[in-house]
């Protein structure tokens, strides 16, 4: 049974949250200088209870004066300044940290709870969905926090990212597996006779394969590691490790970006008929765009693109399904060197070229939707 790579000889120490870099002065001031950010006091990190200029902007803040304890009475009694309680601050939209602890709080809460609601039933195999949903999770934890980064501290959200990286890639070679014998089975119901039977020979082929990656997961999930990670991810939720107090939600929004200047390279490159491969990183940056704008709270336009982009990803997945299973059909074929198993496995190939062709025909519309959502939501 293969080993897992991510062990933890202690438990890690939590987070560090370097919001004490910026004084209580200045998380209550406004932007200066047309930056977009605020200015440290002095160009310099202040410690927490140190003196702060006063700004121009605003009155200054009440101070209380007292007499060192270890000085004398008398004119040698030094003075020193001690910043009053914080003066609330209202909400200021996209900015944080209320904005970002609101935003990705939730929402990483809701992908964890997913993930261990969906865990007995990856374990046990009787729904393959189980498996899609708690691979899904992962990977909406992994890109929340990618587009959260700027925001966060990033060296216990990198960790975190590779930490769920590992389950995910254990979780996809069981869905990748589990979609093939899905799609062979009603394959081999529409065959008949030799060639259904020729099909399930390769079909249990599959399920070999299955069931050791299920023997590595149900290895990873018995590791105490796994739980450490849970118990790391639960505490990043409820208490999300802000770096960055005026960070912007709608930057976030570059995913977005990304993917369309992905889109027009790819057909830069290659045309109007991209390689296979690169059609499936085009899925893979969508899908990193539509986590991202997850983040966001204003809908409205925001969810006619995630929904536009939902079927983007849809018309692509079609295609990348089509492609493995063809892959995967020749690699067995191979290996088996059996003739009947290779004419089966050649009329199942012919039904992914036509289910490739016609995802092909649908993705200049399904792109078209996409981009003219998302330049609506993002534009400006």
């Amino acid at each position: 049974m293969p080993t897992r790579t991510r062990g933890r000889a202690s438990p890690r120490p939590a987070p560090v949250v370097h919001q004490d870099i910026y004084s209580e002065q200045a998380l209550h001031e406004p932007p200066r200088n047309g930056s977009g950010k605020r200015a440290k006091a002095n160009g310099k990190a202040q410690p927490n209870g140190s003196a702060q200029p006063e700004s121009r902007a605003r009155p200054a803040i009440p101070v209380a004066t007292q007499a060192a304890p270890d000085e004398p009475d008398g004119d040698e009694v030094r003075e020193h300044q001690v910043l009053a309680p914080p003066i609330p601050a209202p909400r200021r939209p996209g900015l944080i940290p209320t904005e970002i602890a609101d935003t990705i709080g939730p929402v990483l809460g809701k992908a964890i709870a997913d993930i261990k609601a969906h865990e007995d039933g990856s374990r046990r195999g009787g729904d393959i969905e189980d498996v899609h949903k708690m691979r899904v999770a992962t990977r909406r934890v992994r890109a929340y926090l990618k587009a959260a980064r700027p925001a966060l501290d990033r060296v216990a959200t990198d960790r975190l990212r590779a930490d769920v990286r590992e389950l995910a890639g254990t979780l996809g070679v069981i869905r990748d597996n589990d979609v093939m014998i899905h799609q062979l089975h009603i394959e081999a119901g529409l065959l008949g006779d030799p060639d259904t039977g020729a099909l399930e020979h390769l079909i249990t082929r599959l399920d070999t394969e299955r069931i050791a990656g299920r023997d590595r997961l149900i290895s990873e999930l018995d590791d105490p590691s796994y739980q450490e990670l849970l118990a790391e991810l639960e505490a990043a939720a409820l208490q999300p490790p802000v770096a960055d107090p005026w960070a912007d939600l709608h930057e976030f929004a570059d995913e977005w970006w990304v993917l369309d200047k992905a889109h027009r390279k790819l057909h830069r490159t290659f045309g109007k008929n991209p390689p296979n491969d690169e059609l499936h990183e085009l899925r893979i940056y969508g899908k990193r765009a539509r986590y991202a704008a997850e983040l966001l709270h204003d809908k409205g336009a925001v969810s006619d693109f995630l929904a536009a982009l939902a079927a983007f990803q849809e018309v692509l997945g079609n295609h990348q399904d089509a492609c493995v299973l063809e892959d995967k059909l020749r690699e067995l074929v191979e290996e088996s060197g059996d003739a009947r198993a290779g004419i089966a496995a050649g009329r199942v190939i012919q039904g992914c070229h036509e289910r490739r062709i016609a995802a092909r025909a649908a993705y200049p519309a399904a792109w078209k939707k996409a981009e003219a959502a998302g330049r609506k939501a993002f534009a400006g």
